[in-house]
């Protein structure tokens, strides 16, 4: 990085090359907003049922924790699984 108190940098005047200045358009934008948080969201829904699946309560209501570790990891793949298909779908409608 530069020293302090430099001029900031206009990202939208920075020197491109060879390409057209149509092709940073709103479809861009818009493409890289609407990937932003549809990526968030997703992140947002493995976190969740990440915190979920490690809370004691959650484990002995559904019996999670009479299974053995490796019982235990299987479910617990099909239910992350499960999350991703979801997001999928999520992203799509």
């Amino acid at each position: 990085m530069g020293g302090g108190g430099g001029k900031p940098q206009n990202i939208f005047k920075l020197n491109r090359g060879d390409d057209p200045p149509e092709a940073f358009n709103w479809r861009l934008w818009f493409a890289v907003f609407s990937f932003g948080i549809m990526g968030a969201a997703r992140g947002i829904d493995e976190g969740l049922i990440s915190g979920t699946l490690a809370k004691a309560d959650f484990q002995e209501l559904l019996g999670l924790d009479l299974l053995s570790k490796t019982e235990f990891a299987q479910v617990k793949g099909n239910i992350s699984a499960m999350v991703q298909i979801g997001s999928v779908a999520g992203a799509a409608l």
